[in-house]
């Protein structure tokens, strides 16, 4: 009984830790993230970023999105990789939930794209 309660406690306690560290795009960047929509858990942004815009350090949970403008986007991780991704409009693109990174806009135009991002 001991064991189980323990592992409980231990699961409750990495997704209390998750949902707490867990740096939302929109909020952390409202300067160039706007939200759409935010219902039944989904969330909607139109992301704009001038050329040399960066966006602070944030997650995201399993995601899609949709380019309007492309460019070159690059962002970097905690543990210090970096990645880089030529947006060309018309792309779409997806990804799991991500660790904590930040990101900017290293191309010469706007970069803007629709993030459509599922919490729960």
């Amino acid at each position: 009984m001991k064991k189980l309660f323990l592992f409980v406690l231990i699961v409750f306690g990495i997704s209390f830790f998750n949902r707490a560290c867990a740096q939302d795009l929109a909020k952390t960047n409202p300067k160039y993230c706007k939200v759409l929509s935010d219902t039944g858990g989904v969330k909607m942004i139109l992301v704009t970023l001038p050329p040399g815009a960066k966006v602070g350090t944030h997650t995201h949970p399993l995601n899609l999105g949709y380019v309007l403008k492309g460019g070159l986007y690059k962002w970097t991780y905690t543990n210090g990789k970096t990645e880089s991704y030529d947006m060309k409009p018309g792309e779409s693109f997806h990804g799991g939930a991500e660790t904590a990174h930040f990101s900017w806009n290293a191309g010469k135009t706007t970069i803007q794209f629709i993030l459509v991002e599922k919490y729960k």
